[in-house]
């Protein structure tokens, strides 16, 4: 059992290693950097390349992943994959060369814009379902409670308490209309937004 454990345990810390084993003594640091560039990841990930390789003796051939990485790099920075990025929510690390930087960052605000205005739709989308759906559950509710009120055997406090119970259902209904009207107003606002941003 305890071994079973110990190898579940290498698996789980193998898995967050950078680099695997044969990676490492394959040694292709062209192919690795190049890799690296194409998924716009910083330098600073060379020091994780580095301590999951200590393990296995083996040292990176800086130069070669430096050139592979900025091949890599004159992949991910066009800006089309910018524009990509930005829709996706995803964050720019500023790692593009100066002569790429420019265009690439254009397209990924764009990018961007469009999935946080995107992001405001769908957040009034789901208020205005809430909405309907809280103004739905109250209308049941003031339908049992008339029911209630209505049942023999109630005693004066008990009658005088769902009496409260309806005032506040009634009062509550309106300001959840209002609310859904003016929701849905800033909705086809906030859908124009985004249509004049595709």
């Amino acid at each position: 059992m305890r071994l079973l454990i110990l190898a579940s345990l290498f698996v789980v810390l193998s898995g967050c290693a950078s680099l695997s084993q044969e990676e490492c003594l394959t040694g292709d640091w062209q192919g690795i950097g190049y890799r690296d560039g194409l998924q716009g990841k910083t330098e600073a990930y060379l020091a994780e390349h580095q301590s999951a390789c200590a393990e296995y003796k083996v040292s990176l051939n800086l130069e070669d992943y430096l050139q592979g990485r900025k091949e890599g790099l004159k992949s991910y920075c066009q800006p089309d994959n910018g524009y990509r990025l930005g829709r996706q929510g995803n964050e720019y690390a500023y790692v593009c060369p100066a002569d790429l930087d420019g265009a690439f960052l254009v397209k990924y605000k764009q990018g961007l814009e469009f999935y946080q205005q995107e992001k405001v739709v769908k957040n009034l989308e789901s208020d205005i379902r809430k909405n309907k759906a809280e103004q739905t559950e109250l209308k049941d509710q003031i339908i049992k409670t008339e029911a209630k009120l209505v049942t023999d055997g109630k005693s004066r406090s008990e009658r005088q308490h769902l009496l409260d119970d309806l005032k506040e259902f009634a009062q509550r209904l309106p300001d959840l209309k209002s609310e859904l009207y003016r929701m849905e107003i800033e909705l086809q606002r906030e859908k124009t937004a985004l249509q004049n941003l595709q």
